[in-house]
C-alpha cells in the first residue's frame, strides 16, 4: 500500500472515529472544581447562621429558589479559604462577575451540612445592623 493510501484510510477512520465520539459523548459537559464544589453547597442542607439570616434577608434571598440562582454566580476562592479546618472546612465563595452580585459569602462545610456563617455586603448604603446579633448569641 502506497502512502497516499494509507494516509486516506487513516484519515477516513480518524474522521469515522471523531464523529463516533462526538456522538456518545457529545452530551456531556465538563465542570471546573469551583462549579462542583459551589454545586456541592447547594445541594447540601442548609443552616443559616443568625447573622447570616439577617443579611440574607435584607438582600432579599429569602426564597430558596432565589438563592439557588444566586449561588451559581458565585465561584470558590482558595486563596482565602481553609479546607482542612476542624471540625469544617471554611470556604469563601465571591462572585464571578462583581456587578452581578454584591456579596461574599463565608460557608463552613460539614459533611452533608453547609453552614452559613455570614455574608459580606458589598453595597455600604444598605442600613444593616446585623453585626449586633453577634454580640447577643
Amino acid at each position: 500500500m502506497d502512502l497516499l493510501k494509507r494516509i486516506k484510510f487513516f484519515g477516513f477512520g480518524f474522521v469515522l472515529g471523531m464523529i463516533i465520539l462526538m456522538y456518545i459523548l457529545g452530551r456531556r459537559g465538563c465542570k471546573s472544581v469551583n462549579h462542583m464544589k459551589v454545586d456541592e453547597l447547594i445541594s447540601q442542607y442548609t443552616i443559616w447562621s443568625p447573622i447570616a439570616k439577617c443579611k440574607r434577608n435584607l438582600l432579599g434571598l429569602e426564597n430558596d429558589s432565589v438563592y439557588f440562582k444566586t449561588m451559581t454566580k458565585l465561584r470558590v476562592n482558595y486563596s482565602n479559604t481553609d479546607v482542612r479546618a476542624m471540625p469544617c472546612g471554611i470556604y469563601k465563595l465571591e462572585p464571578i462577575n462583581r456587578d452581578s452580585v454584591g456579596f461574599e459569602l463565608t460557608i463552613l462545610d460539614c459533611d452533608t451540612i453547609s453552614k452559613i456563617d455570614d455574608i459580606l455586603i458589598y453595597d455600604n448604603s444598605l442600613n444593616c445592623r446585623c453585626d449586633s446579633l453577634a454580640i447577643k448569641n
